[in-house]
């Protein structure tokens, strides 16, 4: 009897029912995994992420940090500084994104080589009957494996700086996040840096506690700074605008911990060396220490709406009102941010808690000061992101979505004490409205696993097996222009010249640059506006409306056309006639 008594106390509040519940939580996480992998993948679905890949290749090829998608911007940056002795479009160096994430990448990518699993290349044969370009699978795999290690950081954040239900709690918030999800299927960068935000989270609590008692861990507490330090100093390697979150949060930990200031520093110090160099190197590449990324910071202002600014050759700084444009797109940016809300960070519900809890004075010393901490690195990285992110444009990438590990925790935590302060004299009613809380939370994510009704290709139209067909019509490295360039990068292995803003700059280029064989447009700019609106005086496709229509251009050296499959939505010209 004492047996089945122990059982039962066991099963309601004693360690077999934390066991089955973190067990029921690991299952859920496999599960999904599996869901993704299985039903919703069908190839990298963002440019951002196509990008990263083929960066990823070049280095696994023993590259460099080169790359094969050429913005003409970036081209006209590079000959603007060195002039003829600009690098090769064939050895284009990459002077936009940071390094890790294609090393890190590119370190998989050579695994999947030399095993022979996952090869890089594709035979005729099996283009015929592909659907999911094979190194794409490796993508989704690193991504899926930083978001489960990440639901493991936010679990042991959430039950050691608070308790075992916020926990839980915390988990199923981030679990339950389908843009979290959306972004693991779509590829990026974003699943790494949230994987990096969580375990400095928890890095930190750890040192906090240390903080907390002295006598009972000594040093320990330090050296968990350093280890948190280091862990978030990595993420400006990854997406450079983390470096100021970084600063924030390293000012704040130095006027705030009492002991491991040093600890923090030196642990900060290590990959802010790394990023520094990475900083010499555009220096050294381009004459610039920030490389390309100034770009950010004009994309999709008025004067270049949409992703022009990226596409423009005769780009002329000083007639162009920079300091005023940066204003005016920081003023769209926070427009947009204050428009989203708690949703930029991933999850409504958790956001909107997560604010709660700012306003709540926690009565642990370390949970109080965690928050004024991160306070300080959310607020850097809100006011650095209304900069470089506008509603619609190419700089609306989810950047704050790498607050969703914070706001999980933070959000449970908040969630249990607005329970506590009702004062429900049931301690089984508080239960039941968190778990039906945490139901509702995750309620869109069930509703898209029930509907699982996945295009057997990405759209915008990324098909991989023409890009890998017409990659035998043309001879290796040879260039070549498109409006989907990463993907054409990515997939063709060629370099690709991203169609430039003008007719005029297309020739100047291909005349005194490097010949341009051929030029792909694709739905992706065809779908984007009704004919009329590309017409318009501010439209970023106005000047190959009529190509974008199919009429054949008479001013260019690219005067064979053909269109291809599927439904002739892709239009090919080409210098010469190389498809029977």
């Amino acid at each position: 009897m004492s047996t089945i008594q122990d059982l039962v106390y066991n099963l309601e509040e004693g360690g077999l029912r934390r066991v089955l519940v973190i067990v029921a939580l690991a299952f859920l996480t496999m599960g999904l995994v599996a869901w993704i992998g299985i039903s919703e993948f069908n190839g990298l679905r963002t440019q951002e992420a196509m990008d990263l890949a083929q960066q990823a290749r070049q280095i696994a090829t023993g590259q460099g940090l080169t790359t094969q998608l050429i913005r003409p911007l970036a081209l006209w940056q590079v000959r603007a500084k060195f002039g003829n002795d600009a690098p090769e479009v064939s050895a284009f160096p990459e002077t936009l994104n940071p390094p890790l994430y294609p090393v890190l990448l590119g370190g998989l990518f050579k695994l999947g080589q030399l095993s022979g699993k996952i090869p890089m290349s594709v035979s005729p044969e099996a283009i015929k009957g592909m659907r999911v370009y094979p190194p794409d699978y490796i993508v989704l795999i690193f991504n899926l494996v930083c978001v489960s290690l990440t639901v493991l950081a936010v679990y042991l954040w959430g039950a050691g700086q608070f308790d075992f239900g916020v926990g839980i709690l915390s988990a199923v918030f981030f679990i339950g996040s389908t843009a979290l999800w959306n972004e693991a299927i779509s590829g990026g960068a974003v699943c790494l840096v949230a994987f990096l935000y969580a375990w400095s989270g928890y890095f930190f609590y750890r040192g906090l506690v240390g903080e907390e008692n002295p006598d009972e861990l000594s040093d320990r507490g330090g050296l968990w700074f350093g280890i948190a330090g280091f862990t978030l100093g990595l993420t400006p390697l990854v997406q450079m605008i983390h470096i100021w979150p970084v600063l924030a949060l390293l000012v704040c930990g130095i006027a705030l911990f009492q002991r491991g200031r040093i600890w923090l520093i030196l642990g900060i110090a290590i990959p802010l060396v790394l990023f520094f160099g990475w900083l010499g190197w555009l220096w050294v590449k381009t004459r610039n220490p920030i490389g390309l990324n100034w770009a950010y910071l004009i994309s999709d202002s008025a004067h270049y709406p949409g992703n022009l600014v990226w596409r423009t050759y005769n780009f002329d700084i000083e007639k162009t009102n920079v300091w005023s444009r940066i204003f005016g797109s920081a003023i769209r940016g926070i427009t947009f941010l204050i428009s989203q809300g708690p949703i930029s960070c991933g999850a409504t519900l958790a956001g909107i808690l997560a604010l709660f809890s700012v306003l709540h004075g926690f009565r642990r010393i370390s949970a109080a000061t965690a928050k004024l901490l991160w306070l300080a690195g959310v607020a850097a990285l809100i006011v650095a992101t209304a900069f470089v992110v506008r509603d619609g444009g190419e700089g609306s990438r989810p950047v704050l979505m790498v607050l969703l590990p914070l706001a999980s925790v933070y959000g449970a935590a908040g969630l249990f004490v607005l329970v506590e302060r009702w004062n429900l004299e049931v301690d089984l009613l508080k239960k039941i409205f968190v778990v039906l809380f945490g139901i509702l939370a995750t309620a869109p994510l069930t509703y898209q696993v029930v509907r699982s009704d996945s295009a057997p290709f990405a759209y915008p139209p990324t098909y991989p097996p023409i890009f890998l067909f017409m990659r035998s019509w043309f001879e290796p490295k040879e260039f070549q222009a498109s409006d989907l360039p990463a993907a054409e990068a990515w997939y063709s292995n060629q370099p690709t010249l991203w169609v430039p803003a003008t007719r005029d700059e297309l020739i100047k280029i291909h005349d005194r640059v490097t010949p341009v064989f051929s030029i792909l447009f694709t739905p992706a700019s065809s779908d984007v506006k009704m004919y009329s609106q590309m017409l318009q005086e501010n439209s970023e496709w106005a000047a190959w409306a009529d190509v974008i229509r199919r009429q054949k251009p008479p001013d260019l050296p690219q005067s064979f056309v053909t269109s291809l499959p599927p439904n002739n939505d892709y239009l090919l010209l080409s210098i010469q006639k190389r498809w029977n």
